[in-house]
């Protein structure tokens, strides 16, 4: 009863919610839920512990709270709550702003666009010739060279042939024959067709210096019966002539003469250091033409002698 007594005492002295006006908590409602929830705990059904009193804080109905169950629920709520990714500020994102640089026009899109479609292009004509590298016309057609000549090699062979004519000395083969020509005496007739340009014959003749062809000639001036076959020429800033006067079996000399139309005209080469004088073609001459040059005598006194110079 001592026992009693003091328990009653001491839940007297604590604030209860019956000294606030509300119904009084009676301490068998507070074994039984106390009971209840230490059934559920240990998992028994119908067992009824006694209640093991305390004597420094008897048993209240606030005392009791399912503790375990409202910590695990607060911590899953926490761990929900909780995120893994970081979280983007604005100060981040205005950085990488900053690093990408402004967004690319249209036009720059489409010379990008274009420059990639180039490339595509250029590879794929690359990739074709190396495909077909080991592949050659020839594989499929044969081989036909052209039969005409390079102007080169026309003038090449024009030369040597010159050359040749002049080294022979034999005009009998030039393309070109003597004949008697009406109120001229004789003549040179083309045999063969000439293209302008193209070597016909030489003047052929000794080589003399000015002064002695100058003598010579004062000498055939004495015999009109024998004629004057003399040409001056200048060749590198030097006078020359040739004297075709004698009889030589040479073609070049018996040329007449033609002031308004001549087909011929006069030529220095250079042979063994020796120039020569030689006459080509001055337009295109067709087989069967008399060959004329111009004499180049524009003197008085020769005009007075021989009019037909003026022609």
């Amino acid at each position: 009863m001592a026992q009693q007594d003091q328990v009653t005492s001491q839940v007297a002295s604590r604030a209860t919610r019956s000294t606030q006006g509300k119904a009084p908590l009676s301490l068998k409602g507070s074994d039984i839920l106390e009971n209840e929830v230490n059934i559920v705990k240990d998992g028994k059904r119908g067992v009824d512990p006694a209640p093991t009193p305390n004597p420094q804080s008897p048993l209240t109905p606030h005392k009791i709270s399912r503790v375990e169950e409202s910590s695990l629920s607060n911590a899953l709520q926490k761990l929900k709550l909780l995120s893994l990714t970081p979280k983007k500020t604005t100060k981040d994102t205005k950085i990488k702003k900053r690093q990408a640089g402004p967004p690319p026009s249209t036009q720059q899109q489409e010379s990008e666009t274009n420059i990639q479609e180039a490339q595509a292009v250029a590879e794929a004509s690359n990739a074709a010739p190396v495909a077909n590298s080991r592949l050659k016309l020839t594989n499929f057609f044969p081989t036909r060279r052209s039969d005409r000549k390079s102007k080169a090699d026309l003038l090449k062979e024009q030369t040597d042939s010159m050359e040749a004519a002049l080294i022979a000395q034999d005009d009998t083969k030039l393309g070109i024959e003597v004949v008697m020509m009406d109120n001229k005496g004789r003549g040179i007739k083309a045999v063969k067709n000439f293209s302008k340009g193209e070597f016909v014959v030489e003047y052929a003749g000794d080589l003399v210096d000015v002064k002695t062809a100058e003598d010579l000639e004062a000498k055939y001036s004495m015999d009109t019966s024998k004629g004057c076959y003399m040409y001056y020429f200048k060749y590198k800033g030097k006078q020359y002539c040739v004297d075709a006067t004698s009889e030589s079996g040479r073609f070049g000399r018996l040329l007449n003469h033609s002031r308004i139309h001549p087909n011929c005209r006069t030529k220095v080469v250079m042979l063994d250091d020796i120039p020569r004088l030689i006459l080509v073609a001055k337009q295109d001459i067709l087989a069967g033409t008399e060959l004329l040059f111009d004499y180049g005598d524009r003197s008085k006194e020769s005009l007075k002698a021989h009019p037909w110079l003026s022609l």
